[in-house]
C-alpha cells in the first residue's frame, strides 16, 4: 500500500493524466489536472475537489469492490492534500450521499479501516470524523450503525489534537473524587494504564526511573496524573501503593468513555498549561524523548 502510494504521488507530480482510456485500472475517469497547477500538494487539493466529478454515484455503487478501490486512492490524495481542503471534500462527498444511505454508509466503513480502525495504516481523526458524523446524522441508517459511528465522533470530537482535554473524573488511592480539569502543568503526562498489564507496569518503571521526567517533576514544569482503568476498589489500591508519591494515582473504569484509548493501555496523553492536547497515543519512547527535550530548554 504505501508502494502503491508513492507511484501514485509521484504520478500526480509529473502530471501524469488518468482516464478511462488511458488506465483500465480505473472504475471511472478521473479528473485531469491543470498544468499550471505544479506543487504537489495543490495538485492533490485540486484532485481532492474533483475526484467524485465524473463518476456517477447512483450507480457506481452496483460494483462495491472497485469502488472500495477507488476509495482507497481517494484517501491517498486526502492524505497528501491540505487538510481543509481534504475535510471539505469528505463533506461534500457525504452531502451528495445523503439519500443514498447504504452507500454513505459503505464508504464510512471503508474509511473506519483505513483511517480508524485496527487495519488502519494510519490514525487520522480529523479525517475520519466527518464520515462518522454524517453517518450518525443520517436518519435512513440503522439504529445499530448509527449508534456506533455516533459514539466514536463523541469520543473523537472530545480528543482531537490541538483540542480541549475531556472532562474526566477519577478516585484517587486515597479515595478522593478529583477531575483531570484540575490538574495542569507545562507538561501534563497522562498516563492511562491497568496494574495487571505487564507493559503498563513497564512503562511505569522506565517512566519513574527517568533522570529527565523526575527533573522536571521537582522543577514543577511536569506533573504525572496515572489513571487506572479499573474500579478503585481495595485491590487495586494495594497494586498501586509503590506508585511514586510524586504522582497522582487515580483510577476509572469508564475512562475509554470519555477520551479516545484505542490503542488500549499503556497509552500516554500530553496535556500543555492550557490542558489542550498536544499529543495522544504515545508510547513510552516518545514520552521520554519528549522529556528530554524539553529538559534541554
Amino acid at each position: 500500500m504505501n508502494f502503491k502510494r508513492l507511484i501514485f504521488g509521484l504520478m500526480l507530480f509529473l502530471g501524469v493524466s488518468f482516464g478511462a482510456k488511458a488506465d483500465t485500472d480505473t472504475y471511472f475517469p478521473y479528473p485531469l489536472i491543470p498544468d499550471s497547477i505544479n506543487v504537489f500538494q495543490n495538485r492533490c487539493n485540486y484532485l481532492a475537489r474533483h475526484f467524485w466529478d465524473f463518476c456517477d454515484l447512483k450507480k457506481a455503487f452496483s460494483v462495491k469492490s472497485k469502488m472500495a478501490k477507488e476509495f482507497n486512492v481517494y484517501i491517498s490524495v486526502l492524505r497528501n492534500a491540505h487538510p481543509d481542503s481534504a475535510i471539505a471534500s469528505v463533506k461534500r462527498l457525504n452531502k451528495a450521499l445523503e439519500r443514498q444511505p447504504a452507500d454513505q454508509l459503505f464508504f464510512a466503513q471503508c474509511a473506519e479501516n483505513l483511517l480508524y480502525g485496527d487495519t488502519a495504516e494510519v490514525w487520522i481523526d480529523e479525517l475520519y470524523l466527518p464520515f462518522a458524523e454524517a453517518v450518525a446524522a443520517n436518519k435512513k441508517i440503522d439504529k445499530a450503525s448509527k449508534a456506533r459511528f455516533a459514539h466514536q465522533a463523541e469520543i473523537l470530537r472530545k480528543s482531537l489534537p490541538k483540542g480541549p482535554a475531556p472532562s474526566l473524573p477519577y478516585t484517587t488511592r486515597e479515595g478522593e473524587k478529583r477531575n483531570l480539569d484540575n490538574d495542569s502543568a507545562q507538561v501534563l503526562v497522562v498516563f492511562f494504564n491497568d496494574p495487571d498489564c505487564d507493559d503498563c507496569n513497564l512503562a511505569r518503571i522506565r517512566l519513574d526511573a527517568d533522570v529527565s521526567m523526575t527533573d522536571l517533576i521537582k522543577e514543577g514544569r511536569a506533573k504525572i496524573v496515572s489513571i487506572s482503568l479499573t474500579e478503585p476498589d481495595a485491590a487495586w489500591k494495594e497494586a498501586v501503593a509503590s506508585y511514586p508519591a510524586t504522582w497522582t494515582v487515580g483510577a476509572n473504569p469508564d475512562a475509554d468513555l470519555a477520551i479516545d484509548l484505542r490503542p488500549g493501555p499503556p497509552d500516554f496523553y500530553i496535556l500543555d498549561r492550557n490542558h489542550r492536547i498536544h499529543f495522544k497515543h504515545l508510547t513510552i519512547d516518545q514520552v521520554l524523548d519528549v522529556a528530554r527535550q524539553l529538559k534541554k530548554r
